[in-house]
């Protein structure tokens, strides 16, 4: 079976231009849309599903490899501000839903495509026990609603990064599949939590002028824009470069990985991961009351 590890071991791969910048721009009903969190993204993932989805199969047609969830916010720690953090499970497992879903409705062709579910530290003011409960229950729901890995948007160098790698980790005990990675623009990632990850995603986020102007950096595995637009382009990049030579495989100082084609086989569809905890979620009249 391929996995995502392998996948990004092997070649840059393409991200979709995420949602932020998209989900900004609507105009959202607070009350309806957001539960009355102004401000509150994560929660379009129980109320607007129908709408990410769109987003996302956009860009899974426009050429990107890698999908990621709309869980910037969903920690259970942030929705802790909004009076949320009951719904922190339901809002990462749809989520990944949703991601999952835009994957399977989308033709791959001949290669793999990939939900990964994002975590992120928003610096909250919360003990290293706290963060790592808090993680465990936001990765067990992002990889029982199928995500592929775990994504953890941390700063290296403080001393609450190992709290969350340890809680990630602890949920993919029921996914051996998944991986636990650590998402990282420029710098470097000590030893130690590399150790503790099951590995680092370069990403380079490029705004792209025209396709020739754009250079990828020192072992970047990940690539993507800022805006829709930029996923195409960046898209053509890679194709073009494939053509001309084997697909970039990852700058390096080490050995170079082999170079894999562009669009890689389909090895399996997905599936749901068998979670007792995803009994919990469907709360529909709770919900109800709110929109």
């Amino acid at each position: 079976m391929r996995v995502l590890a392998e996948a990004l071991a092997r070649e840059v791969l393409l991200a979709d231009a995420g949602t932020e910048h998209r989900l900004r721009a609507l105009k959202l009903d607070i009350a309806r849309d957001l539960f009355g969190a102004e401000g509150c993204l994560a929660v379009l993932s129980l109320t607007r599903a129908q709408m990410l989805r769109g987003i996302y199969e956009e860009q899974l047609r426009a050429g990107a490899d890698i999908v990621r969830t709309n869980t910037k916010q969903a920690s259970p720690l942030e929705l802790r501000r909004f009076g949320l953090e009951e719904d922190a499970f339901a809002i990462n497992y749809g989520a990944a839903q949703i991601a999952s879903a835009a994957v399977d409705a989308v033709p791959g062709g001949d290669r793999r495509r990939f939900v990964l579910g994002i975590i992120s530290d928003l610096g909250w003011d919360a003990a290293s026990h706290e963060i790592e409960v808090a993680t465990a229950l936001q990765a067990s729901a992002l990889l029982a609603g199928g995500a592929d890995g775990i994504a953890l948007e941390i700063a290296t160098d403080a001393c609450r990064a190992p709290a969350f790698i340890q809680g990630a980790r602890r949920a993919k005990e029921e996914s051996s599949a998944a991986g636990i990675f650590i998402l990282q623009q420029g710098g470097d990632v000590p030893e130690a939590l590399r150790q503790l990850s099951d590995g680092v995603i370069r990403y380079q986020e490029i705004t792209p002028s025209s396709e020739r102007s754009c250079r990828i950096g020192v072992e970047v595995n990940l690539l993507g824009g800022t805006r829709a637009e930029h996923t195409a382009s960046l898209d053509r990049l890679l194709r073009t470069t494939a053509e001309e030579s084997p697909r970039p495989p990852i700058l390096s100082r080490q050995p170079a990985f082999s170079p894999a084609p562009r669009r890689h086989c389909v090895q399996r569809s997905r599936g749901r991961s068998a979670s007792s905890a995803a009994n919990v979620i469907y709360c529909a009249s709770r919900w109800a009351q709110r929109r």
